[in-house]
């Protein structure tokens, strides 16, 4: 069954190995999942060896996903500084961000890239968490749910509906991510909520209604619960408020007072 509730970090370009395991530990140590919850940290490439070693030993038992920030979607080749799916499959990594902003617009990935990225990503039995969200340009002018309509339909093009349990949308307005970023609203958030799901449920009927849509974009413990109650949104995906264990926590608790 898809979990009620999901939350999790991008700890982007930080971190040593040592640093991000004991993130883990402590914060596998420290907090209790209820059911239907489940919480993931996304390491960088560099300690994804260092904490999937914790997270499959004794008492942890995976209680927390580990996921990548990137893939390729080639399994191996001549392509210098990349990672592929088959590379991460065997650290036995559970899932693998991609779309993010910072990598559309930095390394000026596609929506066909992406595409191919989410393809490799399951072909390999790994969950995808796809990010989609529209730039402050493209709200000014009206366009916010045609554009993550096209990151949509392109992104997931060819996904097949039983491979939608292993699919999560993580919904990222660019021009509320980021230290510069202007905090969202809820009343913000929930019509492209709703545009996604519907989104979903054009490309897979009843299937893509069951798909976890995840809200991201400038949220900490004061203002979680807030995008939790909204109807399309079924977890966070937090940024610098959850790179503490204690704001990690804090603000999962937050976010579940608000979708309670």
């Amino acid at each position: 069954m898809t979990p009620l509730f999901l939350f999790g970090t991008n700890f982007k370009m930080n971190q040593t190995p040592a640093e991000s395991a004991a993130f883990y530990e402590q914060l596998a140590g420290s907090v209790v999942q209820p059911p239907g919850v489940r919480l993931f940290i996304i390491p960088p490439f560099t300690s994804l060896a260092a904490v999937a070693a914790v997270a499959h030993k004794e008492p942890h038992e995976r209680d927390i996903w580990v996921g990548a920030q990137n893939v390729h979607w080639e399994s191996a080749g001549a392509f210098t500084g990349e990672i592929s799916a088959t590379m991460l499959r065997a650290l036995e990594v559970d899932l693998v961000l991609l779309g993010h902003a910072e990598r559309r617009r930095d390394f000026h990935e596609t929506d066909v890239d992406l595409n191919k990225k989410v393809r490799s990503v399951l072909d390999n039995e790994l969950r995808a968490l796809l990010a989609v969200g529209e730039t402050a340009e493209e709200r000014s002018f009206g366009v916010s749910a045609e554009t993550v309509a096209r990151q949509l339909k392109i992104g997931l093009h060819g996904v097949a509906p039983h491979e939608l349990t292993r699919l999560q949308i993580a919904y990222e307005p660019v021009w509320s991510i980021g230290a510069g970023g202007t905090p969202a609203r809820p009343e913000d958030v929930a019509p492209v909520a709703g545009s996604i799901r519907r989104v979903l449920h054009e490309l897979f009927g009843e299937a893509g209604c069951q798909v976890p849509i995840l809200y991201g974009g400038s949220v900490d413990a004061t203002n979680a619960g807030s995008f939790t109650a909204l109807p399309d949104i079924d977890g966070l995906f937090v940024g610098r408020a959850a790179w503490t264990v204690e704001g990690f926590i804090a603000t999962v608790n937050a976010g579940l007072a608000g979708c309670g």
